[in-house]
């Protein structure tokens, strides 16, 4: 009995080789195939079913598509044919998911970023334009959580015979604060003052020409102090300055750095006419030839100085540029709403002595203001005496 019933047993699984006549899995007649080949067609069916079924992601400017091998599944078409025990309808559902899907939310999130960057001007000392502008560009960041959390729920709520849900990227943008205008606005040209010189004397001029290019590039912020002496150092040869005409004692004589005077006097000129507070400046002992009297500004060693404050809300900008003949101070920042001019009155003197006052007028909104800024006594040039 026990070998016979063995025997039976073994009969029975062998004629059960194959899935009883009427069986159909996810409408597809399965019936007398061999399990193996039952789980084949399916997963056929399934891919077959899954052609063309994009994943679509899409933002405001992309949009990134997903299909089949990008979109695999996983099923339990094994197990349901497995169970089947007598003809009927069974249900095969795959479980969708994308490759990769940590690289792919990266690489859309790395797509879709942008930095937030401001306006910016940026500042050229030498020739040209004195000042080159970006506008900037809004930020941009992708939600990756909740890219991943959508992107799951369309792979996992596909039915057969469906397409997959559409996901939405979830983008924070950030818009610039400032504007293009504003910043063009706090760096207009404030004033430009140009003295010349002979460009046949050429340790003068190589000297004019260095001090020129420390100054150059200098950025005040508000409520900055500028010094001549601090920005261009000592006057030395090792520092590269040359020997030239200097005034000393009333006389013109040779010394390290003769020609740097022009330069700060064209400075001392451009920072009044933008309407800067100068809070040193020191009269040469002999009137100079490249400005009206009581418009130089003389430095020498770390007793005489220039120097002058920015008294706007904004930073100031001074570009220095030396052509063949001539230094030109420009200053670049935000006006102050009033326009500045300057006047040289020779007021007296006698015997080669020049008097000579100052004025500076400001105009705003059709009102002139004239005050006086400095009274000047210029000495007659020393001659040599034999002895001497």
């Amino acid at each position: 009995m026990p070998a016979l019933a063995a025997g039976f047993i073994f009969c029975a699984c062998a004629w059960r080789r194959t899935l009883p006549h009427g069986t159909f899995i996810n409408g597809i007649n399965v019936g007398g195939m061999a399990p193996r080949c039952a789980v084949a067609a399916v997963r056929e069916d399934i891919v077959a079913d899954m052609a063309g079924r994009e994943l679509i992601i899409s933002s405001d400017e992309h949009i990134y598509s997903y299909a089949y091998p990008e979109i695999s599944f996983n099923d339990n078409a094994a197990e349901v044919v497995a169970g089947i025990a007598r003809a009927g309808e069974y249900k095969v559902r795959p479980r969708c998911y994308l490759n990769c899907l940590d690289a792919v939310i990266s690489g859309i999130c790395a797509a879709e970023f942008k930095e937030l960057v401001e306006p910016s001007a940026h500042f050229n000392p030498g020739e040209g334009e004195a000042f080159c502008y970006d506008e900037g560009q809004g930020g941009a960041c992708a939600d990756s959580e909740a890219l991943r959390r959508d992107i799951l729920s369309s792979l996992g709520g596909r039915e057969y015979g469906q397409n997959f849900a559409p996901v939405r990227l979830n983008v924070a943008r950030r818009a610039v604060k400032g504007s293009l205008a504003e910043l063009t606005a706090k760096t207009a040209r404030l004033s430009a003052y140009t003295t010349y010189f002979d460009c046949e004397n050429s340790p003068r001029v190589s000297n004019i020409k260095l001090a020129g290019q420390k100054i150059s590039g200098c950025v005040l912020p508000p409520g900055g102090s500028f010094s001549f002496n601090g920005r261009v150092g000592a006057r030395t040869l090792k520092s590269g300055f040359r020997r030239a005409k200097i005034i000393e004692d009333g006389r013109f004589v040779y010394g390290v750095g003769g020609g740097v005077c022009q330069v700060s006097t064209t400075l001392y000129n451009a920072a009044l006419l933008a309407g800067l507070k100068v809070t040193e400046y020191h009269p040469h002992t002999l009137a100079v030839s490249y400005v009206s009297p009581s418009r130089d500004a003389m430095v020498s060693g770390t007793y005489s100085d220039l120097k002058f404050v920015n008294t706007t809300d904004c930073p100031v900008y001074i570009r220095v540029l030396t052509g063949t003949y001539y230094v030109r101070c420009e200053l670049y920042g935000l006006p102050d709403g009033a326009e500045y001019s300057l006047q040289s009155v020779v007021t007296g003197g006698d015997g080669g002595v020049v008097e000579s006052e100052c004025y500076l007028t400001s105009t705003r909104g059709g009102a002139a203001t004239t005050r006086l800024i400095r009274k000047d006594k210029y000495l007659p040039e020393k001659k040599y005496s034999k002895a001497e």
